[in-house]
């Protein structure tokens, strides 16, 4: 969920994480314990009622970060219809208070309301947001971690306060990828997500942190979202309401002819 939200957004905190344990990696009972961490977290999210859903329909608010500052929150509309399309509209109204984001397997689309342009997303734009579905956390638990080639492990226990620690669950999904998912000792429930990637020719460090989940429909989605990139609060995301498997008419997702008839 929330890929072009955050403009393909993730995270990680500076400094290194305190593990209070770290895990063997050549023990072969932490590839187990790792697939059932993986399963408790898909269990607490909702079990089936969250692998079974196809598509999603979410509002809220949007607050981009500068040098980790807040700055003036946008209201936004995403809609998903799994694997691969999603829309994200930015403001209301009249066709120049929006921006509208559109992506759809290999193509894609943007509309900018300011300059009143209508333009295909670029081959970079379109395999960003391919690269940021495989870290998605949704795309993850509803199926990435048991794609071929990919593996699973217990990673070990962080502290994430003096007496709590948290499961850390690795997700190797290639040599040169690699998340670690820290999920709630008791709840199951995802706590962040982060991973790094090479930007040009430096190494960022991503993280996704997850606050206030709330049941929609059966499944738990957290109601805050926040992103950091090198140690650095990038975005927030406030949902103000999640609805699975929604009304996601095809048309959302086809380019119109011209900027006069977007709607």
């Amino acid at each position: 969920m929330h890929k072009h939200l955050f403009a393909l957004v993730f995270l990680l905190l500076c400094a290194p994480a305190t593990f209070a344990q770290r895990a063997d990696p050549r023990d072969p009972k932490n590839e187990q314990q790792g697939i059932d961490l993986i399963k408790a977290a898909i269990a607490a999210r909702g079990g089936e009622a969250y692998l079974k859903f196809k598509t999603i329909f979410a509002n809220g608010t949007y607050t981009p970060y500068d040098k980790g500052v807040s700055t003036v929150p946008k209201s936004f509309q995403n809609w998903i219809a799994y694997p691969d399309r999603d829309r994200t509209e930015f403001g209301k109204g009249k066709r120049k208070n929006r921006i509208i984001q559109v992506s759809a397997g290999n193509g894609g689309w943007i509309y900018d309301g300011d300059a009143e342009t209508l333009k295909d997303q670029s081959p970079k734009q379109i395999a960003d947001f391919q690269e940021g579905l495989e870290f998605d956390i949704d795309h993850l638990l509803r199926g990435g971690w048991q794609k071929e080639g990919v593996k699973v492990r217990f990673f070990g226990r962080e502290e994430t306060r003096p007496g709590e620690r948290a499961d850390v669950v690795e997700i190797k999904l290639t040599e040169e990828k690699t998340v670690l998912l820290m999920l709630d000792r008791y709840t199951k429930l995802p706590m962040s997500l982060s991973y790094e990637k090479m930007e040009g020719r430096n190494l960022s460090r991503r993280e996704v942190r997850f606050f206030q989940y709330v049941a929609y429909g059966g499944v738990k989605f957290p109601n805050i979202v926040d992103y950091f990139r090198d140690g650095l609060q990038d975005t927030r995301l406030n949902y103000l309401n999640v609805e699975t498997d929604a009304p996601v008419p095809e048309d959302l997702f086809t380019k119109p002819a011209s900027v006069k008839l977007i709607k």
